[in-house]
């Protein structure tokens, strides 16, 4: 099983990766048959295929992670990551989420849960991030980083 080091590692990876816009590098952090719940509450994506869909929209619209530090579990199993995400397009937002990964293993992520809601969401003025209060409480589909 992965080490805490290779966990923070790994979440610390996947938003490099993103914020890079390489979608193999991150696709490369887990497992093929990953289950990624983004947000939880929405029906999962399986798969890398899924998964890469998923990778090429968050990158079409502009996303840039910043994660805080993550902490682990005592069962080697899982990283957690509160993370700032803003994407620019179809809209400027700013989402606020909390990331758990449970990794399998080998190091690769084989569950990925999402956590945030409505009240997490700020819909930024151009430029901006973080500075508007969300007022609708209808995302639109596919914006979600």
């Amino acid at each position: 099983m992965p080490d805490e080091a290779a966990r923070k590692k790994m979440a610390l990876d996947y938003a490099q990766r993103i914020n890079a816009g390489d979608i193999e590098g991150v696709l490369d952090l887990f497992a093929d048959d990953i289950v990624f719940e983004d947000p939880v509450g929405r029906p999962p994506m399986v798969g890398k295929d899924d998964l890469r869909r998923h990778l090429e929209l968050a990158v079409s619209c502009g996303t840039y992670e910043v994660p805080d530090p993550p902490m682990t579990s005592m069962d080697d199993r899982f990283v957690v990551t509160p993370t700032t995400v803003t994407v620019q397009r179809p809209r400027p937002m700013t989402f606020r989420i909390v990331g758990i990964v449970e990794l399998d293993e080998n190091g690769l992520g084989r569950r990925v849960q999402a956590f945030w809601g409505v009240t997490d969401v700020t819909m930024d003025e151009p430029g901006t991030t973080g500075t508007a209060a969300v007022t609708d409480t209808t995302h639109p589909e596919g914006t979600r980083a």
